[in-house]
Order: C-alpha cells, then sequence, then structure tokens
C-alpha cells in the first residue's frame, strides 16, 4: 500500500435538473485536501510506522476490526487501542474515511467565525469531547484553510489517551504539508461529562473564550453509570461505516413505504426514548457552565457571542439519526437554535413520524476517496458505494426566522422558505420525474422532479397555501419550477386521522441552556 498523487475526482452521475440554486450541504473536496489524503498514507507512517508484517496483514486486519466493532461487539471486552494491529487498521483506514466525510460536511456548516469569539489578542476555544485521534479538529483543519492561522486553543477529551496523543502527532505532520504552524493543543484523558470543567482553568483568565463544542459519534454511546464516559472512545464510526461497507451501500430506498434502509438498522424501540432523552438532557447540562460562566453581557465585548456554538455528527444509522433529531428538540426547547442542517425551527416532522419510519440523515458518494483508500477498502472487503452521516449545529444566538414571520412555535404554512432535501428519489404516481422528500418550516414536503438534487441540498422553495398532499405521507407537494400541476394525488397509504395527526407532547424537562439555566423546568 502507498499513496498517490492527487487526481480528479470520478465524474457523479449528473441528472436534468429542474431546480436551481441549490445550495450543497457537502461541497467536493478541494484539490488541496484531495492531494493532502492521497499523502496520508506517507503521513501516518511518520507517526505510526508499519512493519512489514502489519503491512501485508493491513487488510485483514481492517476486516477484524470491522467485524469486531459490529457483528462480533460481545468480544469488546478490553479497549482495541492496546492491539497494534487494531491500532494501526484504525489509523489506515477508518480515520481517513471519517476525514473525508467530515471535511466534506465542515467546509459547507455555517459555523461561527473564531476571530469574533475573542477579544483582541486572546484564543478561541474548541473542546472536542469524544475526540479519538483528534479526527474533528483534523477535518476542520483541512475544511477551512483560512482558519489555520487563528487563534484556536484546541482542548480535546477522550477515554483513551494513546489515539489523542497520536491525533496531537498527526495534526502537527499535516500542520507541515500545508506550511503552517500547528493550533495549540491540549490532550486530556476524561470522561465526557468533565468537558467543562477540564475547560474551565484555560478559560479561568477571560483571554481564551469558548467558540465551538464537538462531538462526533458520542451521543449514540452515551454512559452514563459509576464510571460515566462512553464504552469506547470510536465506536459510533466504525458501526455505520462498516455495516455500509459490508453491504455495498449506505443508503438504499424502499419505494413502497418511502423510508429509508441503511443495512440493518436498530429500531428504535430497543432503546427507549425516554432513557435517551434523558441521558441527552443529562448531558447538555453538564455543558451549562460554559454559557453561565461566559454567556451574560458582562465581561462580553460588543458582538461577541453569548456561549459557544455546538456541533454534533452522528453516523446517518437510525439510532444516530434518531439521537440527533431528539437532541435537537430538547435544545431549541432549551432556548438554543438549531442553525444547520434544520432550515427552520418549528418542530422536526419526522419526530412525528410524518413520513413513515424515516429519521433525519444524509448521503454522499465516495467518488472523492483517495485512490489507495479505495484500494485497501476493496481488500478488506469492505468497499464503498456511499457515506452517510447525521449533523446538527446549534447556536445561542436566535435565529432570524425565530423571531418574525412565522405562525404558531415558528411553523410557516405557506409562502417562500427553505427546504433541506432528505432522502434518494423514488417514484410518485401522478408526479413528473422522481420526487425527493424535503424538511421546511411548514413540515415535510414532497419535492416533484427533484432527482437533480442531491441529499443535503438547500433551496428556496415555494409553498402554496391549497398545496396539495401526498396521500401516503401526507406530505406538501411542491412543483418543479415551471411545471404543470400534478395530475392526481397519489393513493393514500395512510388513514386520513394520520395524515393530519399533530405532532405528538414531548414528555420530557425542558432545561434552558442558553442563559445558563440548565436543569431547570420551564
Amino acid at each position: 500500500m502507498h499513496g498517490d498523487t492527487a487526481r480528479a475526482p470520478r465524474p457523479a452521475a449528473v441528472y436534468n435538473n429542474a431546480w436551481r440554486g441549490a445550495a450543497p450541504l457537502f461541497p467536493p473536496l478541494t484539490e488541496e485536501v484531495r492531494h493532502i489524503l492521497g499523502q496520508l498514507p506517507e503521513v501516518l507512517a511518520r507517526v505510526w510506522p508499519l512493519s512489514a508484517a502489519h503491512r501485508r496483514s493491513l487488510p485483514d486486519d481492517v476486516a477484524r476490526l470491522s467485524r469486531l466493532l459490529t457483528t462480533e461487539r460481545a468480544a469488546l471486552d478490553r479497549p482495541y487501542w492496546g492491539t497494534p494491529a487494531f491500532v494501526s487498521a484504525y489509523l489506515y483506514y477508518f480515520l481517513p474515511w471519517n476525514l473525508v466525510r467530515l471535511t466534506r460536511l465542515l467546509s459547507a456548516m455555517p459555523l461561527p467565525d473564531p476571530h469574533l469569539a475573542v477579544a483582541q489578542g486572546g484564543k478561541a476555544l474548541l473542546l472536542d469531547v469524544g475526540s479519538g485521534p483528534l479526527t474533528l479538529p483534523l477535518a476542520l483543519w483541512l475544511a477551512r484553510p483560512q482558519w489555520r492561522q487563528a487563534p484556536i486553543q484546541v482542548l480535546a477529551l477522550d477515554n483513551s489517551s494513546q489515539p489523542l496523543e497520536l491525533g496531537h502527532t498527526l495534526l502537527k505532520e499535516m500542520a507541515t504539508l500545508t506550511y503552517h504552524q500547528p493550533w495549540a493543543v491540549q490532550t486530556v484523558r476524561a470522561p465526557l461529562e468533565h468537558a467543562a470543567r477540564q475547560a474551565a482553568p484555560l478559560l479561568a483568565g477571560g483571554q481564551v473564550r469558548p467558540w465551538l463544542v464537538s462531538a462526533a459519534n458520542v451521543l449514540n454511546e452515551l454512559r452514563f453509570g459509576k464510571r460515566g464516559g462512553r464504552a469506547s472512545s470510536l465506536d459510533g464510526y466504525e458501526d455505520e461505516m462498516d455495516a455500509a461497507g459490508q453491504m455495498g451501500v449506505v443508503d438504499t430506498y424502499n419505494a413502497d413505504d418511502r423510508t429509508s434502509v441503511p443495512g440493518q438498522p436498530m429500531d428504535p424501540e430497543e432503546r427507549p426514548d425516554d432513557c435517551r432523552q434523558e441521558k441527552l438532557v443529562r448531558f447538555m447540562d453538564t455543558l451549562a457552565p460554559l454559557f453561565r460562566t461566559h454567556g451574560s453581557a458582562r465581561g462580553r465585548s460588543e458582538g461577541q457571542p453569548a456561549g459557544p456554538a455546538l456541533l454534533f455528527v452522528e453516523p446517518g444509522t437510525r439510532l444516530g439519526g434518531s439521537t440527533i433529531m431528539d437532541l435537537r428538540q430538547l435544545a431549541v426547547e432549551g432556548g438554543l437554535t438549531a442553525l444547520a442542517p434544520c432550515p427552520h425551527q418549528a418542530d422536526c416532522p419526522l419526530l412525528g413520524r410524518q413520513g413513515g419510519r424515516t429519521w433525519c440523515h444524509f448521503t454522499f458518494g465516495s467518488e472523492d476517496a483517495p485512490r489507495w483508500l479505495e484500494d485497501l477498502s476493496a481488500e478488506a472487503g469492505l468497499a464503498k458505494s456511499g457515506l452517510s452521516l447525521a449533523p446538527l449545529l446549534l447556536s445561542p444566538v436566535a435565529a432570524p426566522d425565530a423571531l418574525s414571520g412565522v405562525e404558531g412555535q415558528g411553523r410557516k404554512t405557506s409562502g417562500a422558505m427553505q427546504a433541506r432535501v432528505l432522502t434518494a428519489p423514488f417514484a410518485v404516481p401522478g408526479l413528473a420525474g422522481r420526487g425527493r422528500y424535503a424538511c421546511a418550516a411548514c413540515g415535510l414536503l414532497l419535492l416533484e422532479d427533484a432527482e437533480g438534487l442531491p441529499s443535503g441540498s438547500l433551496l428556496e422553495v415555494q409553498v402554496t397555501p391549497d398545496a396539495r398532499r401526498d396521500g401516503k405521507s401526507g406530505a406538501r407537494i411542491v412543483r418543479r419550477p415551471g411545471g404543470s400541476a400534478p395530475v392526481a394525488a397519489p393513493s393514500s397509504g395512510f388513514p386520513a386521522s394520520r395524515q393530519q395527526q399533530p405532532f405528538p407532547a414531548r414528555n420530557s424537562r425542558r432545561p434552558q441552556w442558553r442563559d445558563g439555566k440548565a436543569g431547570k423546568k420551564s
């Protein structure tokens, strides 16, 4: 196995797109990033050299680790970071795939500018919990070259110290490739619920201010017991990525019920919602000091935010996506704003089971991956045709659509509004082309002739007051621009009461995080 030079990405499928002006959620990787990822094996060889024997066994080691983290999880009686072959497998296979998808995501996410979070001469704190080998900070370095010289202080927490140390060294090596000094990094072995406590000494002097709290593949593995933390620091990505690799596809589509079916997902009923919501509330409670200490107007310069933005990225599985949906509901009820990918602050239509049993997640092709990584994946029997994830960006700043032009707790009923494409395309009787579901302030939409809109695309749509509803999902039908009216509404798959069913009442306490009042009932 060896690195390769930058290569042009394989062209994605081209469709006749009836919709214009859509912004992608996953822009293609830049030429610089593709070049760096192409050289990643040489960089990794300086951080974690492979012996000749380990180099030969690497595909088998990748396959073994994949099975251990998916179908053979009962054998995880000790951390796999203690096994050199598994460390090699993670660094040379799982980490690069994570960088591919996170870099594409972070290049489009509306993250706050770190320069605006700090006073003159200060630093912006990136608090990354469950950091592993600093995967998210590494992806941010690749995705935002304009921030490589920004005054960013990274505090990375994980239950295991070895991946943190390896990631810190890898960031230094990557910075050398881009001819920059790396960000200042402090690594701490600690459970995720101690994140704010570990950040307190850095924030005490006022020169370092909280800018961004990130957690990738942490929420779906929350464990709150005597020891706290997670069962393993990195398992979330492997669950989703290897299930996808083994099946050759991340997101298939059931044309009969129009629900996403990525592999063999865990049913939500296997993890009771009340238990999951309570764990999410308790986790968010632990972050409250970051808003309470630094969120008041006193001691803050004009224009500085009331607290850090919060970025969560989960696997695109049913468990990962439904966890993100629950967190979003709790966060908005608690006073935070969902910046992305959500195009509104109203209730999530998927939580009300509108559209069936689907969940919030997005998919994109693997064409940006370097050739060496695709070759290794094929040798390990884990070739991929796509990637999937469920992200959420929260802000303490109120969104404009939460302040005006909304009806009934932020829900618009008609007019111009933003919509986020959710699903793969599917045929709908009576509609032109192939449709896609999209999420908007009025609820679930069914976009006509939308095959040319990739999953995650953000666009402005016009919803008429008398928009017809899809008989199967109850979604409002939005005609393609310049198209004719639908011939007929598809036959109903649900009873009328299901189509018009209101969103269920949420039986959960509603913490107020933005103003530092976490834990208090409203």
